[in-house]
């Protein structure tokens, strides 16, 4: 009698032992898996729109006659990359125009340019954990292509006589972006690339030739470019 009570305590006293064991090993399963850390996160700045402020002393098409004005927005598209799109307006330059009115241009005389300008920048940006795009140093390829029409007095440009003026570069870029005072940013950055540039004369509705530009020098006809570009924006 007394072999079989304690028969019956030592299974039981296994019995419980085993229900103990299993429920301090499901207790520290839970704590392994709640006690995973999870992965940090960055702050990303999606969007900043900017103007340049060199392109309105210089713009596309002969650099020395055009001033552009100049919408750029940079989207975030991760911690260390970003794209860059430009959308620019020519115009006569702002400088020779206040000649024209200083010195009282005659009409015949008066320069008229209208054209456009698009260009398309991909950034990568040099960050450490910290930081995140689109602020800090970057470097990137960059491409733009340029359409202006220039007269040299107001009666050719009407009778539809001007010069077509077209220019394609693709560079490699390298900068930097600020944004430290409230939501104020300021871009600077250079380049240096590949140039094609190609001018025709346009002298009525339906005729355009081929211009030479071999009068116009080296510097316009060879096929080094150099740029520089100086923004503010506002990001968003």
């Amino acid at each position: 009698m007394i072999k079989k009570r304690f028969a019956c305590f030592f299974l039981l006293f296994l019995a419980v032992g085993c229900i103990h064991t299993y429920a301090i090993s499901l207790t520290d399963t839970i704590k392994l898996n709640t006690g995973v850390k999870n992965k940090k996160t960055y702050p990303v700045q999606p969007l900043v729109l900017k103007t340049s402020l060199t392109s309105i002393l210089a713009g596309g098409g002969l650099l020395l006659f055009s001033s552009e004005y100049r919408l750029t927005a940079e989207i975030t598209i991760g911690r260390k990359q970003s794209d860059q799109v430009s959308i620019g307006i020519l115009s006569k330059n702002i400088i020779w125009k206040i000649i024209e009115n200083a010195t009282k241009v005659p009409t015949n005389d008066v320069l008229k340019v209208t054209g456009w300008r698009l260009q398309y920048a991909h950034k990568f940006y040099l960050v450490n954990r910290k930081h995140h795009s689109p602020y800090g140093f970057y470097v990137g390829p960059h491409v733009s292509y340029t359409n202006a029409k220039l007269s040299f007095g107001l009666n050719r440009f009407y009778n539809q006589t001007y010069y077509d003026i077209r220019h394609f570069n693709a560079n490699i870029i390298i900068g930097v972006q600020v944004g430290k005072i409230g939501r104020i940013t300021m871009d600077i950055s250079g380049g240096i690339g590949y140039k094609s540039n190609t001018i025709y004369y346009h002298y009525n509705s339906y005729t355009m030739t081929p211009y030479d530009t071999s009068d116009l020098g080296i510097l316009y006809n060879n096929h080094l470019h150099l740029m520089f570009d100086y923004s503010l924006g506002y990001s968003f």
